[in-house]
């Protein structure tokens, strides 16, 4: 059975004398270092001298290079991009760790695929928000709060579940609450509603439709770029993936829940497509590849980007989007 945590199961005082410290200053190490800091806690910032070491000094925190920051926090959040994270922390946290000290990762990746080994005298921790780095603030600040999954993956002093939980409330995470987790499963649930393939399934019914005599504004402006999809998320958040369907017309609510469906063996036929994605990331045959990718210069990355900006759909959608007076991306 899953287990939640909440407020009421997390003590700030496993945190007293502690100095966090925030590697990666974006959107969510500024939000969550702005809610620690709000909750009393000594906050730090480890950052190249770049524009992110600008924001974190404008905002008043201490900011130092990284290597400085790792020997002087007690506790260090590792939010910088899961590709680069290996090198920074080979070169510029861990010579400056101290047994004792509290890693904290915002993802599994490094750790479940054993791109990072930290030493066995450093706790490790996992505190992943189900909420982009932006909302991890709004949220705290509206008083609701954010879901994380959690997860201790190396407990060295015996304190690393208090501390985590601790951190959890710190950053307004426990107020909703979190769940126990593990870095695998987080690693595959990220990974999975990465790759699962909602763009181009998009992109896919955009040209059937421009196939079938449709213009390409008509098939755009109805799959996503209208704005409709963004309240019809807001529904799912709302009212769950089902029940945002009363807020429709029959019309809508069957087509959906009965039409879209298919027959027992095609929707047995796509599962097994998503199995296999399941098991491409269990595996670490995503990861070998990416790993690849990133060390062959990005090429296929870059390949698949000139590619997709030069998309008939891509093309139509800029002329759209200058029409509607927005800048495309």
């Amino acid at each position: 059975m899953t287990k939640w945590y909440f407020d009421d199961d997390a003590d700030l005082k496993w945190l007293q004398g502690k100095t966090i410290g925030i590697f990666g200053y974006g959107n969510q190490g500024r939000s969550q270092a702005l809610n620690m800091r709000d909750a009393g806690l000594e906050v730090v910032v480890g950052s190249r001298s770049d524009e992110s070491a600008k924001k974190s000094e404008e905002d008043g925190f201490e900011t130092l290079p990284l290597a400085e920051a790792a020997a002087k926090a007690d506790v260090l959040f590792i939010l910088v991009p899961d590709e680069v994270m290996p090198q920074i922390y080979k070169e510029s946290l861990e010579p400056g760790l101290k047994p004792g000290d509290t890693l904290v990762f915002a993802s599994g990746y490094n750790i479940h695929f054993k791109y990072i080994q930290p030493a066995l005298e450093l706790n490790v921790i996992m505190i992943a928000p189900r909420m982009v780095g932006q909302g991890v603030r709004d949220t705290v600040l509206a008083g609701t709060g954010f879901p994380s999954l959690v997860a201790v993956h190396q407990d060295a002093d015996g304190k690393a579940q208090n501390i985590m939980l601790a951190l959890s409330r710190a950053i307004g995470s426990t107020k909703m609450g979190v769940i126990e987790s593990s870095f695998e499963e987080e690693t595959i649930v990220d990974l999975f509603h990465e790759q699962f393939g909602s763009l181009h399934a998009i992109r896919r019914a955009i040209e059937v439709l421009t196939e079938a005599g449709c213009s390409p504004e008509a098939a755009m402006l109805e799959m996503y770029a209208s704005g409709e999809v963004r309240e019809i998320g807001q529904y799912y958040v709302d009212h769950g993936l089902f029940g945002q369907l009363k807020l429709h017309s029959r019309t809508s609510e069957y087509g959906q829940l009965v039409y879209a469906r298919g027959k027992p063996e095609q929707e047995e036929a796509h599962k097994d497509h998503l199995r296999g994605i399941v098991e491409r990331i269990r595996d670490g045959s995503f990861a070998r590849e990416w790993t690849d990718v990133q060390a062959n210069g990005m090429t296929a990355l870059k390949t698949a980007q000139e590619e997709i900006a030069n998309d008939p759909m891509t093309i139509e959608e800029r002329k759209l989007y200058e029409r509607l007076g927005r800048f495309s991306a």
